[in-house]
């Protein structure tokens, strides 16, 4: 059975390296089969610089953000897909701040219970990452990979993960490396057949 597939994309720059890894693994995983959307977190209109903490989201039953702005919507719906990936260029050794101010907010899909725990809606079942840096996989790509990996963990899902280091400034000239597009292609096939 196809897979639902939901990518938040982080990079600022359209036609950048993550967007073009971005659009060869939604590419695949919708040949595939798979329902694959793609949200540009860079152009969503945010009401707040990310998570405020005003802790609205856990006085409710439902599993959603209280802040009414473009992200509110994207947040709601990742529990209905079984895949949520996440694109980013590295940034200051971390994911972009665009991808972060959607990120962040979340926590609104998790409920805390000093007796049950920590609990949320049960899906996506696989968690994602798409990653381009720079530098070498020391400079930036190792941390965000460990820091998504335990995001895994807690979420108790499944972890996969396409890094690509050495992406060069002009983005032009990732689109002739095979290497990585044949990775994006087979990492969305996967992630649209068997995730």
């Amino acid at each position: 059975m196809a897979k639902k597939i939901i990518v938040l994309a982080g990079s600022p720059r359209k036609d950048g390296n993550t967007n073009t890894v971005v659009h060869w693994f939604a590419d695949a995983a919708r040949k595939a089969g798979g329902h694959v959307d793609v949200i540009d977190t860079s152009a969503l209109n945010y009401a707040a610089t990310g998570c405020t903490e005003c802790m609205g989201c856990q006085r409710s039953d439902k599993f959603e953000c209280v802040i009414d702005d473009q992200a509110s919507p994207v947040i709601a719906r990742i529990p209905d897909y079984d895949v949520l990936v996440l694109a980013t260029p590295v940034f200051w050794f971390g994911p972009s701040a665009q991808l972060k101010l959607t990120l962040d907010r979340t926590f609104a899909l998790m409920k805390f219970d000093d007796r049950k725990g920590p609990y949320g809606p049960g899906k996506p079942t696989t968690l994602c990452l798409i990653a381009t840096a720079g530098g070498d996989l020391e400079a930036g790509l190792n941390q965000v990979d460990a820091t998504f990996r335990t995001a895994a963990v807690f979420m108790k899902c499944r972890y996969e993960s396409l890094l690509v280091p050495l992406a060069p400034p002009n983005p032009t000239e990732l689109q002739g490396r095979v290497d990585v597009k044949t990775s994006a292609a087979e990492l969305g096939r996967r992630m649209a057949t068997e995730a």
